[in-house]
């Protein structure tokens, strides 16, 4: 492998690592989403809640005198930020396949991932405002999200319509667990669209319509369709998504549909979180067959909570890429100490394990990470 691959695959996982949103936190508190994010199906700016929320409840120590930091501006302007600090060591991995060696080259690196700031201006009180997610780093300025939020509609229901992220299952803060990357519903990818929701007692409802191009515009008809939706309780909770994203050209068809189920649990201090994913992908070029692959991704993880600003995960990941192949699959065990010493700031170490076939030689690199991140 080259030099310049073995950078490559390097800045790929690494990229990967980033994350924004903590779910097993919500499921912990009996939450929704929309508690503690002004984005309502998750991640991204914390509302008033959640920045108070993360001074009071999470930190391990908090310094006497020191007030809740409010993020509002003023009245009507408001703002949040995350920036993570990391430094990744990658094993070099050298196995033997087919009677030639393959090796992935490891190193070790400082990086900063993630540089995002938040903002919201309030036009009408409870129910119009705009909404700005922007991305400044590391690789230049990009808007995540950028949506008018339109709020106070029936069924404590909401609307949102712009650059947003795509609502499907669990919005994981790990992009590289194999539910995100296989479905492609992460926070590297957002799209041109519309988004309603209700949340009427105990349930939970969202769809979106979108282009279906990651954020580019198109010239046809065909949209792409999210929809998911559940029950919950202090207990945990359950659902399922559906998305149909339509590209067919003149070209020929091509159709990816994912469907998915959650489930969630509680136990006080220990939390349970599950997700599967069935990814189908069809296409039938003009005057050639039909050709369908059908992937699954299926993610469990425990969360435990030592004590007060301290806990433990374990997470499991399995993706088959292709059902039809068989012993083409691979796994991922992270393993992540969790530290909030301080209000807006977490400490994390993680050791992930990673499995693949042995011809899938950069699968198999392990990975340890211990990141510093500072948050509003």
């Amino acid at each position: 492998m080259t030099d310049a691959r073995r950078g490559m695959a390097l800045a790929t996982l690494l990229a990967a690592l980033t994350a924004s949103a903590e779910p097993h936190l919500a499921v912990r508190e009996g939450f929704l989403c929309s508690q503690c994010h002004v984005n309502r199906s998750g991640g991204g700016k914390r509302n008033a809640f959640g920045a108070n929320y993360s001074q009071t409840a999470l930190p391990l120590w908090r310094p006497s005198g020191l007030g809740v930091v409010s993020p509002n501006l003023g009245e009507y302007v408001s703002v949040g930020a995350d920036v993570r600090v990391q430094h990744v060591t990658v094993e070099t991995v050298r196995t033997k396949f087919d009677g030639e060696w393959l090796e992935a080259q490891g190193g070790n690196t400082l990086r900063v991932p993630q540089a995002n700031l938040y903002g919201e201006l309030t036009i009408v009180r409870d129910h119009l405002s705009l909404y700005l997610d922007e991305k400044i780093g590391p690789e230049g300025a990009s808007a995540r999200e950028a949506a008018v939020l339109l709020y106070g509609l029936p069924y404590a229901g909401y609307a949102k319509a712009g650059r947003i992220l795509l609502p499907f299952g669990l919005r994981l803060a790990d992009d590289e667990a194999f539910i995100r990357q296989a479905t492609g519903f992460n926070f590297g990818n957002q799209d041109l669209g519309v988004e309603v929701g209700a949340e009427p007692g105990p349930t939970f409802l969202t769809a979106s319509l979108s282009n279906g191009t990651l954020g580019g515009t198109d010239d046809n008809e065909r949209k792409q369709l999210c929809v998911t939706g559940g029950v919950r309780s202090r207990w945990g909770r359950l659902g399922g998504s559906y998305s149909w994203n339509d590209s067919t050209t003149a070209a020929g068809l091509v159709v990816r549909q994912v469907a998915g189920g959650f489930g969630t649990l509680n136990f006080g201090r220990l939390t349970l979180l599950s997700e599967g994913d069935v990814v189908i992908d069809t296409e039938r070029p003009k005057g050639a067959p039909r050709t369908q692959v059908l992937q699954l991704a299926v993610h469990g993880e425990a969360d435990l909570l030592i004590t007060k600003g301290v806990a433990v995960r374990a997470a499991f990941g399995y993706h088959d890429p292709d059902l039809a192949v068989k012993n083409d699959h691979r796994t991922r065990l992270a393993m992540t100490l969790e530290v909030f010493p301080l209000p807006f700031l977490r400490v994390t170490a993680t050791y992930i394990l990673r499995n693949d076939i042995p011809q899938r030689v950069q699968g198999r690199q392990d990975v340890f990470l211990v990141q510093l991140h500072g948050f509003l």
